[in-house]
């Protein structure tokens, strides 16, 4: 199996597991929907480059969540 073969399998797990929609990820990873839906579908391969705007996306997305859920938690506080 070679490195882009590789590198597509495991992007087309990540965006599996994370459940999240692939508009969602195309917009958090800055990249078009047509190249996730491409890179599921086998057509296209994911470049390195662009396996690291999907991580880059997936972090801000991760931090975004963590932050919420600190004030939520926060506010949980207060209300006790």
């Amino acid at each position: 199996m070679s490195e882009s073969e590789k590198l597509q399998r495991l992007v087309r797990e990540i965006i599996r597991e994370s459940g999240l929609p692939r508009t969602l990820l195309a917009k958090d990873a800055e990249i078009s929907r047509a190249a996730i839906e491409a890179w599921l579908s086998g057509n296209r391969n994911p470049t390195s480059q662009s396996a690291e705007q999907l991580a880059a996306g997936l972090e801000r997305r991760a931090t975004r969540l963590q932050y919420l859920a600190f004030r939520l938690r926060s506010g949980l506080e207060h209300d006790s």
